[in-house]
């Protein structure tokens, strides 16, 4: 008896027939349940346009009570949220002398103006705004004057390392009133090279705060910022950069996905790291469908607060994308907080000994006390073993997986996926509750989708915009969605069960919001399904019990403007034409495996193992 040992070349020629089969059982390109076209319709702000040198650059602040904060382009907006009336505008425009000054140093006029990127409501009543200011970023203090009824500009100081200095950098901010402190992510420099995690105070005289280490790759490289949030004694960072320990074949560094964090009572370490984080870990973030070789999704678009979860713990949304190219695809992911909780406070780190050799685990016999990045009552009393080691390998050695994989994965030839929202625990009729996600698409769409936990539903995909633009920001408050475009603001509601006139087409959309008023016989959306009859199903989207029997399959159109509603008519998924796919290309990969062994015998690419151990040829 022997063995046969191929070469792994053949291995890597059936690598795509893996992928296949992986994204073939994924839940890759669902079909939505119904089309909407809700352009025009609902609560409207600002005015679509495809003239970049005219983009406000919306960008959504904050949630207050009932209003929306949003920063734009001079200005900030003070919306109401049930109908994006404005309420109050603050204007803030650059002097001309520094618009001037910005366009010597090569920016367009579009570019030198001042855009809004960082506001908090500070527990004194006062209003802080933060804005790029012709590259040069400025923060403001307004106090509001009972006797002028208005807010009032009463400081402004340099914001440098709060804001961008260009509206179009991914950055992110959180300010905390318990402390005064304002934690950022950001660049500091005009050219964006000096990226930095910052906490300043933002009382009187406080002009520094702590950073990450300036010009350190193991750090921060290039990285693009996407949120930030407060869980427990923690500050999270979320963001993707360029990996130090991965390199491509065209040794060119790959992007991957982070997490980082910091202590919320970190205050440096005894100088001269006085003014550097003691506590700032990170790590990578897996998203991937399973394969002899993993199918990554690197790139981090955008995540979700953290959701209640079983057990006590949290869970999170998180929206990736394969690195722009012809064959782009997106995928949602849900990260536990409890295993990244406990990667950071009991994994080891990894590090590169020097610059030519391999990235490893740092052995837990060498790891200095107490543990680097562990939250103490007094930072600066660390000793520098301890500093040191945190400085310099911040990065742990295994990354965080996702729970069970993607969610959901839209294929090349689907619109990319860039925003995130969800509505936590909608109930159903029957008591269970689910998760409702909604996604923003790159051409201005949202999916609607429901996770009951064995499987995805998508809903329906609703045309938000009229002209094609990016989703740039997603909220979920009380009814309301709130779908933020560079030019436009658009609010309507989280549900349509309105729209659906029988029993079985109600049904059929799978949708918690939306059950079978039987006493009524309509479509209704209730947030206690008590005191009536309604029939709903979330596994199958069929019941018995509706008397119009059970609707086909098929996907609605459903434009609200004129009221036309139609069906689409039947099509294979895309399930199905991939599985036809991948049968035909197994059956042909087979033909060409017995080829390529012939070819690899008579090249002498495979060594028979004889029962001695003989090698012969």
């Amino acid at each position: 008896m022997g063995k046969w040992f191929l070469s792994s070349s053949l291995l890597r020629q059936f690598l795509p027939i893996f992928y296949l089969i992986s994204l073939a059982t994924a839940q890759l390109n669902l079909r939505p349940k119904q089309h909407v076209n809700a352009a025009g319709l609902g609560y409207r702000f600002g005015q679509s346009s495809d003239n970049a040198e005219d983009s406000d650059h919306f960008k959504l602040l904050a949630a207050d009570g009932e209003s929306l904060l949003v920063g734009a382009r001079n200005a900030v907006y003070n919306l109401s949220l049930a109908t994006l009336n404005v309420q109050h505008k603050i204007d803030w425009k650059p002097p001309a002398d520094q618009i001037e000054e910005c366009i010597m140093k090569g920016k367009t006029k579009a570019d030198c103006q001042n855009y809004i990127r960082v506001l908090a409501v500070k527990n004194s009543g006062q209003v802080l705004v933060c804005g790029t200011h012709a590259f040069s970023p400025k923060c403001r203090e307004y106090t509001y004057s009972n006797a002028d009824a208005k807010l009032e500009n009463t400081k402004q100081f340099e914001g440098q390392g709060i804001s961008p200095y260009d509206p179009r950098d991914n950055s992110t901010a959180l300010y905390m009133p318990d402390s005064g402190e304002i934690y950022a992510a950001t660049v500091s420099d005009f050219v964006g090279n000096d990226p930095l995690i910052y906490r300043r105070k933002l009382n009187e005289g406080e002009r520094t705060g702590l950073r990450t280490q300036r010009d350190d790759a193991r750090v921060l490289d290039a990285p693009n910022f996407v949120a930030t949030f407060v869980y427990k004694e923690h500050v999270y960072f979320w963001y993707r950069e360029r990996a130090s320990e991965a390199v491509d074949n065209n040794e060119e560094r790959q992007v991957y996905a982070r997490v980082a964090r910091v202590c919320s009572n970190d205050r440096g370490g005894p100088r001269p790291a006085s003014e550097r984080w003691t506590s700032f870990l990170k790590a990578r973030l897996n998203c991937s469908l399973a394969s002899p070789t993993p199918f990554y999704f690197n790139e981090l678009k955008a995540v979700s607060d953290p959701i209640p979860s079983t057990n006590g713990d949290h869970i999170v949304y998180a929206l990736f994308s394969t690195p722009d190219s012809p064959v782009q695809m997106s995928a949602v992911c849900t990260f536990s907080m409890k295993r990244i909780r406990e990667e950071f406070d009991h994994g080891t780190f990894k590090r590169q000994r020097n610059t030519d050799s391999l990235w490893e685990a740092f052995p837990r016999s060498e790891m200095p006390k107490p543990r680097p990045g562990t939250c103490v009552p007094d930072s600066v009393r660390l000793p520098e073993a301890t500093i040191s080691f945190v400085l310099a390998n911040p990065l742990m050695h295994k990354c965080i997986n996702s729970v069970n994989g993607p969610l959901l994965i839209e294929g090349v030839d689907r619109a990319q996926l860039t925003q995130i929202a969800v509505l936590p625990q909608i109930q159903s009729v029957n008591g269970q509750k689910f998760d409702v996600i909604y996604l923003g698409t790159v051409d201005g769409n949202v999916l609607k989708v429901v996770n009951t936990g064995d499987n995805v539903t998508v809903v329906q995909m609703t045309k938000i915009f009229a002209h094609p633009q990016p989703v740039v920001n997603l909220l979920t408050k009380s009814q309301q969605l709130v779908v933020v475009s560079s030019n436009e603001i658009a609010a309507i509601g989280v549900q349509q069960c309105e729209q659906q006139t029988s029993c079985s087409r109600c049904v059929q959309l799978q949708d918690p919001h939306c059950a079978w008023d039987v006493n009524s016989g309509r479509c209704v959306s209730e947030s206690s399904w008590s005191g009536g009859h309604f029939i709903q199903n979330l596994a199958m989207g069929q019941s018995e019990q509706c008397p119009d029997g059970i609707a086909i399959d098929d996907p609605y159109y459903i434009d609200m403007p004129s009221g036309r509603v139609e069906r689409q008519g039947s099509a294979y998924s895309a399930q199905s034409l991939l599985l036809g796919c991948v049968l035909c290309i197994t059956i042909t990969g087979l033909a060409a495996f017995l080829v390529s062994c012939k070819i690899e015998f008579l090249q002498f690419h495979y060594f028979w193992i004889n029962e001695k151990g003989t090698k012969t040829r």
